[in-house]
């Protein structure tokens, strides 16, 4: 379930000066919708520190020390192979493999990290319920207030958005 409350404005110099003031009065949480990049946006709205380096870090060092035991194992204990008096485990022959399967790891801890952070493939979400939002595509702009809703929120929040003349502020409830 999801639960909050969304305003609908009408101009980009309104949206940018409603997300500017709410963010003043410390709403600081608020999701934007526009249909089209803003980057002002960017200084606005408040983005947790995310943990996808950290992920490919670890990814990355798994790839490393699981290629280095793979060869290690195969060539110092399961099938020691004697080629020209060379050490059976000689960590210079090791370096391409290893890291090509770091940057395998890594790349690939990226690209599942990203595409489960942002929860996609989302085919539906429930903001596409509301009367009106399929305009933010083309020239609406939209301020999401995730969390619980009552009366006297929305009443504040409407208040405070006023002088920006919104075209609508109302709560949203849908289905995930």
């Amino acid at each position: 379930m999801i639960e909050g409350i969304v305003a609908e404005l009408g101009s980009a110099e309104r949206f940018l000066a409603a997300a500017r003031r709410l963010h003043a009065l410390g709403y600081a949480h608020f999701e934007a919708f526009t249909p089209f990049p803003m980057p002002e946006l960017d200084e606005i709205l408040v983005r947790r520190r995310t943990r996808i380096p950290w992920l490919v870090l670890l990814a990355g060092l798994t790839g490393a020390i699981l290629a280095y035991v793979v060869l290690w194992w195969t060539n110092a204990v399961d099938y020691p192979l004697d080629v020209g008096g060379r050490p059976y485990n000689s960590v210079p022959t090791h370096v391409p493999i290893m890291f090509e399967t770091t940057v395998l790891f890594a790349g690939g801890a990226a690209f599942a990290s990203a595409i489960l952070g942002a929860r996609l493939p989302r085919l539906h979400h429930p903001l596409f319920e509301i009367p009106g939002f399929e305009r933010t595509t083309i020239d609406r702009f939209w301020i999401f207030f995730r969390g619980p809703v009552d009366d006297k929120l929305l009443a504040e929040l409407a208040r405070e958005l006023a002088p920006f003349d919104p075209i609508s502020v109302r709560a949203a409830r849908g289905e995930r």
